[in-house]
């Protein structure tokens, strides 16, 4: 028996290895279409179609800077989303709380598609405020995340697509349990 279970720990949310998968999935196609898009900048450049023909014409270095930048950049995503496809199947990761307090183990994004595994456990009393966050970007929500601020000023993230649960669901139900402890 796990020794979370074992002292009173129940799971808040389920961990969704599918949902982090697919957003993987999504990541690495889009740095395959912009590695892509680099490298046919370097085709072009190589191919000897950007000689300047008129004074303002952009020169053919610059072409090339370009598309080495693009596919750069491109495979840095690409990693990215394969790294994050891989962490989506990392075990034992949940969200549970109980009388003690919360514990948290998640996988955690990297450089170059790798990731590590994070655990945290945190008491009642030590946590300050528990707060449901809402990432906009020109007013359209693009992004929720939970953050749980502990006294001291330590932050921890909890982004949405680590758990099944709602960001708000996530937050009411550590409340009710966080009451029910009081």
């Amino acid at each position: 028996m796990d020794i979370l279970d074992a002292s009173g720990f129940q799971s808040v949310t389920r961990y969704a290895p599918v949902r982090i998968a697919l957003l993987g999935m999504v990541r690495a196609f889009f740095g395959l279409l912009v590695a892509g898009m680099g490298g046919l900048a370097l085709w072009v450049a190589s191919a000897g179609e950007m000689t300047p023909k008129q004074p303002g014409d952009m020169p053919a270095w610059w072409m090339v800077l370009v598309g080495a930048g693009l596919s750069l950049v491109g495979l840095m995503i690409l990693a990215g989303g394969l790294g994050r496809v891989l962490s989506a199947f990392a075990s034992d990761c949940y969200f549970k709380a109980g009388r003690e307090g919360i514990a948290v183990r998640l996988p955690r994004q990297r450089s170059f598609g790798r990731f590590s595994i994070e655990e945290h456990r945190m008491k009642w009393e030590d946590i300050e405020q528990i707060t449901p966050r809402t990432i906009r970007v020109n007013m359209i929500p693009v992004a929720w995340e939970l953050q749980i601020r502990q006294y001291g000023g330590k932050e921890i993230t909890i982004k949405r697509y680590y758990f099944s649960a709602s960001v708000k669901r996530m937050s009411e139900e550590l409340a009710a349990i966080a009451a029910r402890t009081a």
